[in-house]
């Protein structure tokens, strides 16, 4: 799929359609909704998604799709569905109920405030690993004391030996 040429926004920030496809040259490209299937690549293996109403812009003329950003953020979402993984919403949720702000949330982790930004705003998906670490810190207070970023780091999860 590619980006297709961009027409100069009318007032208001919305963009006039049609616009010309980069593939035929025509002014045929329009915003369509479309049974899409695809391939995604997720922690190394391969997934396939269908998605019943993707919106994309489609050249009438040849058939082209081009995706959005609308379309990245829908087929995200059917990844995050298909994986069981948490969403935006139920990470949001459980630092709201936490009374954890992002920062605080992103030291314990070990994870750059970035990173779990990113998660909350939904334009990256969170590695299966991540999601384990997520769930886990949600559910366990012992876990969430233990990784707090407060005071010296216990020994937590070191193996000790007696002597």
């Amino acid at each position: 799929m590619r980006k297709a040429q961009e027409s100069t926004p009318s007032p208001g920030g919305r963009k006039d359609y049609p616009i010309h496809c980069v593939e035929c040259g025509k002014k045929e490209v329009r915003p369509a909704v479309v049974k899409e299937e695809i391939k995604k690549s997720y922690d190394g293996r391969i997934y396939d998604l269908v998605i019943d109403d993707l919106p994309v812009r489609r050249c009438s003329a040849c058939g082209e799709v081009y995706y959005s950003v609308d379309s990245d953020e829908r087929i995200l979402a059917a990844l995050r569905r298909q994986l069981r993984l948490l969403t935006p919403e139920h990470i949001r949720a459980n630092l709201r109920s936490l009374s954890l702000q992002q920062n605080e949330a992103a030291a314990r982790l070990g994870i750059a405030p970035e990173t779990l930004s990113r998660w909350l705003s939904g334009g990256m998906v969170q590695s299966r690993a991540m999601d384990n670490l997520l769930r886990a810190f949600f559910a366990c207070p012992d876990l969430r004391h233990n990784l707090s970023a407060r005071g010296p780091r216990r020994r937590f999860g070191e193996t000790v030996t007696s002597a």
